[in-house]
């Protein structure tokens, strides 16, 4: 069990507990909990969490632990397709630390295919290959359609904005992903029947992270780079070049690439069942 390291009271009075230097409202620690009993974290550091889930023991960047550790719930509801994927092979766009490949090996997955752009998460998943005796390989590049041609039974989409490529393609596969923006939705929803399972708001209104995000000066960057991009699309002429300019000096920040820009707003959950039965997602 990953218990926490600290107890201590928000400005306002409230009691949070801090998990692996994570800062969370009991509520949201009890939730987690009882998800993750059973989990332990063997060890940590500044760059690395070790992190023991039944006979597998993954190396995480500390960003990709919380992930792992704040979404497992969600993941079991919107990442599973109503059919079984015992011996299936999964197309894993955006593997991260290999924490989803990690998910679909404990469902009885045969195989993954891990598509990470990030040559520094590519090489940890391929540590994490290696020492949990996987069946799985790295392809250490962006996702393109062309990838949709590989051999495999289900893919899996979470790449912050890469979904956009899939409108490129003819048909899809088997699938669940996240869509981050309303326009591509309506796209992909047009033109394959994409289903949404469930939307999130993230940012400075959402419940579930917003104590958590406060805690990061990005908060506010990627927030107001949301409210801009909204402005942008609803106004025309001057104002619209202006709302572009601003867009503009957002990117420029320093901090900007580290922000998940599209987390700054609503995701939608998604899916696509098109010869494996349309069972309802809950």
């Amino acid at each position: 069990m990953i218990l926490p390291t600290r107890i201590g009271l928000t400005r306002r009075g409230k009691p949070f507990f801090l998990v692996a230097n994570r800062a969370m409202l009991p509520h949201q620690f009890l939730k987690r909990i009882f998800v993750t009993w059973n989990w332990r974290l063997v060890r940590s550091s500044s760059q690395y969490y070790h992190l023991k889930i039944g006979r597998y023991t993954i190396k995480l960047h500390p960003e990709y632990f919380h992930i792992i550790f704040g979404e497992w719930a969600e993941w079991k509801k919107y990442h599973l397709p109503p059919f079984s994927l015992k011996g299936a092979t999964v197309l894993d766009i955006g593997a991260g630390c290999g924490e989803t490949a990690l998910f679909y090996f404990i469902h009885g997955v045969e195989r993954v295919i891990c598509v990470e752009p990030n040559p520094d998460l590519a090489r940890v998943i391929s540590e994490n290959l290696c020492s949990n005796k996987w069946n799985a390989e790295v392809q250490a590049r962006s996702f393109d359609t062309e990838m949709l041609n590989l051999d495999f039974d289900f893919m899996k989409m979470d790449c912050e904005g890469c979904e956009v490529r899939l409108l490129g393609a003819d048909t899809l596969p088997s699938c669940v992903m996240e869509v981050h923006d309303e326009h591509i939705l309506h796209a992909l929803t047009s033109k394959f029947g994409l289903r949404v399972a469930n939307s999130n708001m993230v940012g400075k209104n959402s419940c579930n992270n917003d104590f958590e995000r406060r805690q990061f000066r990005m908060y506010y960057l990627g927030w107001r780079f949301t409210r801009v991009r909204e402005k942008f699309r609803k106004t025309t002429g001057l104002r619209r070049f202006f709302y572009a300019i601003i867009l503009v000096i957002l990117e420029m920040h320093p901090d900007f690439a580290s922000v998940y820009r599209a987390r700054w707003g609503r995701v939608w959950e998604t899916y696509y069942f098109p010869d494996k039965g349309t069972g309802e997602k809950t």
